[in-house]
């Protein structure tokens, strides 16, 4: 029976093959995009991660007064994990990054110290080999590494024969021991952080101080949750320990509570905010396309009134004619539900493409089982939400005036529904429409912020120097030197700076204290700034501006008296904005016998974090008056930024620089190489990513909206034809007749604009999260977003009153 209603609907649907490739194609794009969107949302938001049980693995940080988000000290990490009993285990971990030379190419990779509990804790066995245990996470224990499979297939071609081989990483000789799984994707497996994995114990030949003071907060921390412990519970055990270190150790550890978050939370971030809202557009889309289909289909139905007459007069069911119009809806849905998962294919392959550097794990989506799932569904409820209002309506025809009417329709209330359905339609179409305005003032907005330095023509790349082989300032600030000469002589290159972190990219948080007030005892309640080491020239290059006192200069060494320069932002916390004020006066770095320096210059702020960023103070110190017994310090100094100010396109000047830095040291590569320019239109790709998908969600709301208001007017037109011709019989002029159209037509539209401004205001309420200096009821906005929808509704009724306007009386008159 089931088959025969199917049959029966393609034959009705192949008749009228333009309603049929309309809701087709409408379905398709409603489907398509819902599918699309729910890819991504499945594999970035709900999708687990690989390992085992990944749902129980979680992220433990700290949170202060002044940091909200705190790494964890070494220390207190060991007490974490000698007293917790709501984990199965924890681990640590802080960044590593360093030159492998020797086999073929220098290489700067990236990686992780990471105590051995960490691969434990993840429950994720190595391809090759295996993971270091604790006999190698003490000091003085052999240098071992485990290597990612990226850099075991890049570097080693996949050779099994690599575990046991020695390697020079940073200048000194490391012995593989074994190879991580292809699927491991510890925050993504497409994260450069995963080359290699060193014991965290070896950070003592980087920076001791991390792994015995207790003020040094530089690690984070994940663990595995007990069975039946929830995030909550283990937060509450966790603070517990926390209040017996804040007793126990009051300088570093009074004020601090404890965090647990998941693993995957933690992951994602901000980008569930930019999801969701698309998804929430995607819906819109689908609702409207489902009332464009239920209103050509009521408008097929009441073509086909006389039609379904009959079948009730000769005995047919009620249920019958309904079964029927269903399985058209259910056929239609289909073919268009099959087109838009096809459809979405194609966008999920665009959105892999365009947003690898936006959204977090979006390279790893695909079209899986509960995606189909999904879309199996959403054609389901397609079906429902187009199909049995018409269906319904159509079955309950009143027999005898549908037979006397000849195939016209016989009362107003499918007409009442279809107005209702297309003011539903201008309703969503014009809260999707708000809320792209919204994004793309913000947007707007975001991109005029003036971010305090000039980007164009400035490349930027790392020097790396290799640990071992750079042991001592009098080893590594001559290479630096040496290089920054040499760079700095090339035809086209007008200025270079260096600096200990690039706006855009590295940053350096650090509390500080001003001469003159009681300090607290508790360094965690100190004032944060973010710090940096510059030569004289980097303000020059980057075009930051001298506010009041002087730039650094080459004068600022070891053997002068030590300065710094502060920011307006530094100056409006604590000067009031008086920047005079703060010449002369000093501050100190948290941390045991750090020296006051001397206030002599104040610039303006930049944007170190991105565009949209809560402004914080930053400072700036003479990178020759690094102290050589901080071995924070020392790191950087082997890590510097290079800045360099080009007459023309930066990128073409890396050949030159490379081949300048292998006169200096053949070992040595370029790493984190970018344009600044890049840089900052990499800071804005989430909300650009989110603005085009919600944009082209807008549009197409709007069309298929202009869509269904022009189908309604142009039916009520069709079924009105002898009541026009009348009208001009009797003495109505061709303008009336346009007037009275048009301003049915606009009735519907001002409703739609009404219920839709309504709508905005809720809807736009859980945008305001995402919108950056622009208010989620900007009245600008909603007025103008208002006024199109109107436009393109008069648009929509224009043409349809034209062709009414144009009716002959004789003609209307025959027909009838």
């Amino acid at each position: 029976m089931f088959l025969g209603d199917l049959r029966y609907s393609a034959r009705a649907l192949i008749k009228d093959p333009a309603f049929s490739l309309l809701a087709i194609l409408t379905i398709a794009l409603g489907v398509g995009a819902n599918t699309s969107i729910f890819t991504a949302v499945e594999g970035v938001l709900l999708k687990s991660f690989s390992f085992p049980e990944a749902e129980r693995l979680v992220v433990v940080s700290g949170v202060s007064k002044s940091l909200p988000d705190m790494e964890v000290s070494y220390l207190d990490y060991l007490d974490w994990r000698a007293q917790q009993q709501v984990f199965v285990d924890l681990a640590a971990r802080t960044s590593a990054g360093g030159v492998i030379s020797g086999i073929g190419e220098p290489e700067r990779v990236f990686g992780r110290y990471v105590t051995a509990s960490f691969f434990s804790t993840l429950r994720v066995q190595a391809q090759v080999g295996r993971f270091f245990g604790e006999d190698k996470d003490k000091a003085g224990a052999a240098r071992v590494m485990v290597i990612g499979d990226g850099l075991w297939r890049r570097r080693f071609n996949a050779d099994p024969a690599v575990v046991g081989r020695a390697i020079n990483y940073n200048g000194a000789s490391w012995t593989v021991v074994g190879v991580l799984p292809a699927n491991f994707d510890f925050y993504g497996r497409s994260n450069g952080n995963n080359d290699i994995y060193l014991p965290i114990a070896q950070l003592a030949l980087v920076d001791q101080s991390l792994l015995r003071d207790r003020g040094s907060h530089g690690f984070r921390v994940i663990a595995r949750l007990r069975p039946g412990v929830s995030e909550r519970e283990a937060a509450m055990g966790m603070n517990t320990i926390a209040a017996r270190l804040a007793a126990q150790y009051p300088v570093t550890n009074a004020g601090v509570t404890i965090e647990v978050r998941s693993l995957l939370r933690d992951f994602v971030g901000e980008d569930s905010k930019a999801l969701i809202v698309t998804a929430a557009g995607a819906i819109l889309v689908l609702l409207i396309a489902c009332a464009n289909v239920a209103n050509l289909t009521l408008a097929r139905a009441s073509t086909r009134e006389r039609e379904i007459a009959v079948r009730l007069a000769v005995g047919g069911s009620r249920w019958r004619i309904v079964r029927l119009l269903l399985s058209e809806s259910l056929l239609i849905a289909s073919i268009g539900g099959t087109l838009g998962v096809v459809l979405a294919f194609w966008a999920v392959e665009a959105f892999k493409a365009i947003g690898a550097r936006v959204i977090a794990r979006i390279d790893e989506i695909g079209v899986d089982l509960p995606v189909l799932i999904f879309s199996t569904g959403t054609i389901f409820i397609a079906t429902l939400l187009f199909g049995l209002l018409p269906a319904w309506k159509a079955a309950h025809v009143n027999v005898e005036p549908a037979l006397k009417s000849g195939g016209r329709s016989s009362g107003s209330g499918l007409a009442r529904v279809r107005k209702a359905l297309i003011v539903s339609e201008l309703t969503l179409a014009l809260m999707l429409l708000i809320s792209a305005s919204l994004l793309v003032k913000s947007f707007w907005r975001l991109t005029n912020v003036n971010p305090g330095f000039d980007p164009e023509h400035v490349l930027t790349f790392r020097l790396r120097l290799p640990d071992s082989k750079y042991n001592k300032p009098d080893l590594s600030i001559p290479a630096v030197k040496e290089l920054r000469r040499r760079i700095s002589e090339l035809p086209g290159v007008s200025r270079l700076g260096i600096t200990s972190g690039i706006p855009l990219g590295r940053q350096n948080e650090t509390g500080y204290w001003l001469e003159g007030q009681t300090e607290p005892e508790n360094q965690l309640l100190w004032p944060v700034a973010l710090s940096y080491f510059i030569d004289e020239d980097l303000c020059r290059t980057l075009g930051i501006w001298l506010l009041a006192g002087r730039m650094l200069t080459e004068r600022d060494t070891l053997d002068s008296p030590l300065v710094i320069m502060v920011d307006d932002e530094f100056v409006r916390l604590h000067f009031g904005g008086d920047m005079y004020a703060a010449l002369g006066r000093r501050l100190r770095f948290k941390g045991n016998n750090e020296p006051w320096r001397e206030i002599v210059g104040v610039v303006r702020h930049v944007t170190h974090y991105g565009l949209e960023e809560h402004a914080r103070a930053e400072v700036y110190q003479p990178w020759l008056q690094m102290s050589p017994e901080l071995s924070t310090n020392f790191h950087y100094l082997r890590a510097m930024d290079f800045v360099v100010k080009t007459v023309s396109e930066p990128t073409s000047y890396l050949p030159a620089i490379k081949a300048e830095l292998r006169k200096i040291d053949n070992d040595l590569p370029l790493g984190n190489v970018a344009t600044l320019e890049q840089k900052l239109r990499d800071s804005t790709a989430t909300r650009r990513f989110n603005l085009g998908l919600i944009s082209a969600f807008a549009l197409l709301a709007l069309a298929l909206s202009a869509v269904g208001l022009y189908g309604v007017i142009s039916y009520g037109v069709n079924q009105r034809t002898t009541e026009i011709g009348i009208r001009m019989a009797v003495g109505a002029e061709p303008k009336d007749v346009l007037k009275l159209i048009l301003r049915e037509g606009l009735v519907l539209a001002v409703i739609g604009t009404l219920l839709g401004i309504g709508g905005a205001l809720v809807l736009t309420r859980f945008l305001s999260s995402v919108l950056f200096a622009v208010s989620a009821t900007d009245p600008a906005i909603y007025l103008s977003a208002a006024g199109l929808l109107l436009i393109v509704a008069i648009a929509a009724c224009f043409w349809p009153a034209r062709k009414a306007s144009a009716i002959q009386p004789l003609e209307a008159l025959r027909y009838e």
